[in-house]
């Protein structure tokens, strides 16, 4: 479980409410890697932390009371954005057998150019912060005039078809919604199978801030209880 922050801020004990959802769900064990955040280290930092530590929880799977070919990669915002990577450069090398993804209103898109980034001004995160966040990101990159590779924002691959089963959901009015959504079709038309929600009129990580809002309660049930059940495959 990779923990979010829009790549700039944010710790594994930031994501423990999260976590202990996640084990009362379905006994498991969860690794939550403290990678370094953009504002110092820019990418690849981040995301060859996150994939060390799926090649470290692979080679000391026995020991951890790991299950090797049942492994999870997930997470929220700028968490989900670094799941898909992580996932993306697993199934490309197949270094790492994945079960299933769950990146959760991913942060994936740089180009921010979809009509939900444009000019959105919703509570937590919205366009302004979207902008830095990237910014922070990919400040190498842009200074060496570069491609931004998949591995750095997953809506840049051009090929999905080796992806496992993906669970994800967003609300309407954040950021990210429209990246979500295109990311769920690319992976269907791939066939990958998907279990995805679209909630209305709710903005960036509504079920972190209000999880006592009905909604938000609809929204964990839908997660966990999918991820329940490709737990159970």
């Amino acid at each position: 479980y990779i923990h979010g922050g829009g790549y700039i801020t944010g710790s594994p004990e930031f994501a423990a409410d999260a976590i202990r959802r996640f084990i009362a769900a379905k006994p498991c064990v969860i690794v939550c890697p403290a990678y370094r955040l953009a504002l110092d280290d820019p990418y690849p930092a981040a995301f060859d932390d996150c994939y060390a530590t799926l090649l470290w929880m692979q080679a000391n799977a026995e020991s951890l009371g790991m299950i090797p070919g049942k492994f999870i990669v997930a997470g929220h915002s700028a968490g989900g954005g670094l799941a898909a990577a992580v996932s993306l450069k697993a199934t490309d090398t197949q270094d790492v057998a994945i079960a299933f993804q769950m990146p959760i209103y991913p942060m994936i898109d740089d180009r921010q150019n979809t009509a939900s980034a444009t000019d959105n001004n919703a509570p937590v995160w919205n366009a302004k912060t979207n902008k830095f966040g990237w910014k922070a990101y990919l400040k190498g990159l842009n200074a060496q005039h570069v491609p931004i590779p998949a591995y750095a924002a997953a809506t840049r691959a051009t090929d999905y078809s080796k992806l496992p089963p993906t669970i994800t959901f967003v609300g309407d009015l954040e950021p990210f919604k429209d990246e979500t959504i295109t990311y769920v079709q690319e992976l269907q038309q791939a066939n990958v199978p998907i279990e995805f929600h679209l909630f209305e009129g709710c903005f960036h990580a509504f079920e972190m801030v209000a999880p006592k809002a009905k909604i938000s309660q609809a929204a964990w049930a839908f997660l966990l209880g999918a991820f329940g059940d490709y737990c159970e495959r």
